[in-house]
């Protein structure tokens, strides 16, 4: 009998040119950024922000009785802060042997441009996130400086982080009312918002998960809420526009150091604390310079496909991208990082 077993060496492969589907992150931070260009050509790797100073009464020259026929003696001035943006070079390069680019069923090369999009947006997202939740990026090392991050608050009235990390699941985790209180703080510390009054809530899908299993959250939202305003948004509740993204920073025994898995060592003997962000319009920046590499945001890929002294026979097709830029926190009390367990396991 003939079969497959028997004429297995005449049977022929057939491979799908349709790629599966591949896991895409949902990334929200920068569509909340100030923006600024460094044009080229300025003698500068920096660009540096002035912050003006607030109302103060109890400012030199604030308002005051006057005198008849007295002139003042005291006159307000007026002194700006100063908030410097660095500016650094990252990129990504890929290379595809001539052969593989000319006799490949898939065209790699696009799928390999495709990919490193995907990634420049995870990194760009991820650096500033680093930089709201620590005061600097992960990736420079050394200690955190969170008093150059965004303010800090904890869920359900926790104190600090070392009550959070020993709280169990059910009292560690976000509720209502610390949706009201971070946006009672935001109104305090006199943020600038979204249409007249609306702070955003950037969170995980750990975090909304509480919140939609909320039944107080469902029947607001079901009542009063109708019209969404920014991609991913999930409700509103307490003037605060809840935001789904799915690149958050987690803890597990340190505040501000980025915990890959859940250790179950120490105090935290119950799950991640995801820092969520709180944000007010100027609350954070990025500043680029779309002479070297283009804008990080829609990074422009560099094609090399001609010979050249690396490459005497052109054996390779390189393609990759670079940006110049850096991003600060602009006001550390225009942003919180709202801190909570997750009851999702």
């Amino acid at each position: 009998m003939i079969s497959t077993t028997v004429v297995s060496n005449t049977i022929q492969p057939r491979f799908s040119k349709k790629l599966l589907d591949y896991a895409v992150p949902l990334l929200k931070l920068m569509e909340f950024a100030t923006l600024e260009d460094l044009p080229a050509g300025n003698g500068n790797t920096s660009v540096t922000f002035f912050r003006p100073p607030a109302p103060d009464l109890s400012a030199t020259g604030a308002p005051a009785a006057l005198a008849e026929g007295v002139a003042p003696t005291n006159y307000r001035s007026l002194t700006m802060t100063p908030v410097t943006v660095a500016l650094s070079q990252r990129g990504q390069v890929t290379r595809v042997s001539d052969v593989t680019n000319t006799v490949g069923l898939i065209k790699f090369l696009n799928q390999a441009i495709e990919l490193m999009a995907a990634e420049c947006a995870l990194d760009v997202d991820t650096y500033v996130r680093n930089i709201l939740v620590r005061g600097i990026p992960e990736t420079t090392g050394g200690s955190t400086t969170l008093a150059s991050a965004f303010s800090r608050r904890y869920a359900q009235s926790t104190a600090n982080f070392a009550g959070l990390a020993a709280a169990t699941l059910a009292n560690g985790c976000l509720t209502p009312v610390d949706l009201l209180d971070a946006n009672v703080a935001m109104k305090l510390a006199r943020a600038p918002s979204w249409n007249g009054g609306e702070y955003v809530f950037l969170a995980p899908p750990q975090i909304t998960r509480d919140i939609l299993n909320n039944s107080e959250f469902r029947e607001v939202v079901r009542q009063n809420y109708a019209d969404k305003i920014f991609k991913g948004e999930i409700g509103k509740y307490h003037n605060l526009r809840i935001v789904e993204h799915t690149n958050p920073f987690q803890e597990d025994e340190t505040e501000g150091t980025y915990a890959a898995t859940f250790s179950g060592a120490g105090s935290n003997t119950t799950g991640l604390i995801y820092p969520s962000q709180v944000i007010g319009k100027g609350s954070f920046g990025m500043v680029k310079m779309n002479a070297l590499g283009g804008n990080p945001l829609k990074p422009q890929v560099i094609i090399n496909d001609k010979p050249d002294k690396s490459d005497p026979l052109n054996q390779f097709v390189s393609a990759g991208w670079k940006a110049y830029a850096g991003a600060t926190v602009l006001n550390t009390g225009w942003g919180i990082n709202l801190r909570a367990k997750s009851r999702y396991v």
